[in-house]
């Protein structure tokens, strides 16, 4: 079955909505789905993007590209996908296919793949697509030249494969829950590559405990320089369910108090007000550190307004 030759074909006749859903994308195969598409309507694709996997050319960050010449199209990264789920208006094919040219048989050497067309009115999927956008993160042209520069800079180091043997060894154990709710909690955020480097000596005894708490919830390949480990670290602090509610706050500028007041909230737990601005103090310090290029920080009339950069 030519599941690419389906999928196009459903993508021409398109009147109101298309939704794209597959771990890995490559940009010619995203490119001539969508050649013959109206404009017009509205285009939602969601993806994952692992700086390992991208380099290995299993997936193209350039689909961005594509996206932003559809006027109402957007890309998402969960990264943790792992569902292959293509819907045109009321019309889905699911199963096992990525956007690639094995995957939809495209190429000289076809994957034996499995793809299932099926009605959107089932209530499942409805649940799929409503739990599909947790945890999410919506690309705009910061995040892209984030991930080009990671890319590039990893570039230099092609011994840095996707390899579980590999990975930064503090992360294996750590427990679920303390992912989801995790904050960081050392004060300063430039140590914290002392403690990857296991250069202890140079942090004090509360810093050093902090940095492996912090380093625990990050899945960092061994031995990256300092730039690429900032960069990772940026990119993995967008992924946290804590760090995305409160991203998604600031897109209109705030005042200091009114982030204590919102991070208060979503935290749902007992904290004194002076850990909670501590708590912000801390991740306004880890964004600005980590993320520069997304975050700004002004103090008119001695009052600090954090804010994104659109």
């Amino acid at each position: 079955m030519n599941f690419g030759n389906q999928l196009k074909n459903l993508c021409e006749k398109a009147e109101n909505e298309i939704i794209l859903v597959a771990p890995f994308i490559k940009n010619s195969i995203f490119k001539e789905l969508l050649k013959l598409t109206n404009p017009e309507i509205k285009i939602t694709c969601v993806t994952r993007w692992r700086i390992e996997e991208i380099l290995m050319g299993v997936s193209d960050i350039e689909i961005w590209e594509i996206i932003k010449s559809f006027p109402y199209a957007s890309l998402w990264l969960r990264n943790n996908l792992h569902a292959k789920y293509y819907r045109v208006d009321k019309q889905c094919l699911i199963g096992s296919a990525n956007l690639t040219a094995n995957a939809l048989n495209w190429s000289k050497k076809p994957n034996f793949e499995l793809m299932i067309s099926v009605n959107s009115d089932d209530d499942e999927l409805k649940n799929f697509e409503h739990q599909l956008f947790n945890n999410c993160i919506k690309v705009d042209q910061v995040l892209f030249n984030l991930y080009q520069s990671a890319i590039v800079e990893q570039k230099e180091l092609l011994s840095l494969k996707l390899d579980s043997n590999n990975m930064f060894g503090l992360n294996k154990n750590t427990d679920q829950n303390i992912i989801k709710n995790w904050l960081p909690t050392l004060r300063n955020p430039e140590d914290l590559y002392f403690a990857y480097t296991n250069e202890y000596d140079r942090l004090t005894n509360i810093a050093c405990q902090n940095a492996i708490i912090d380093l625990s919830v990050f899945e960092l390949p061994k031995s990256l320089s300092k730039t690429l480990f900032n960069l990772y670290i940026g990119i993995q602090l967008l992924e946290k369910p804590i760090i995305q509610e409160i991203d998604d706050f600031i897109t209109i500028p705030r005042r200091f108090g009114e982030v204590c007041d919102y991070l208060n909230k979503i935290k749902g737990e007992e904290i004194d007000y002076i850990n909670i601005k501590i708590q912000w103090q801390t991740l306004m310090r880890w964004f600005l550190y980590f993320l520069p290029s997304r975050y700004g920080l002004s103090v008119p009339n001695y009052s600090e307004i954090f804010y994104k950069y659109q």
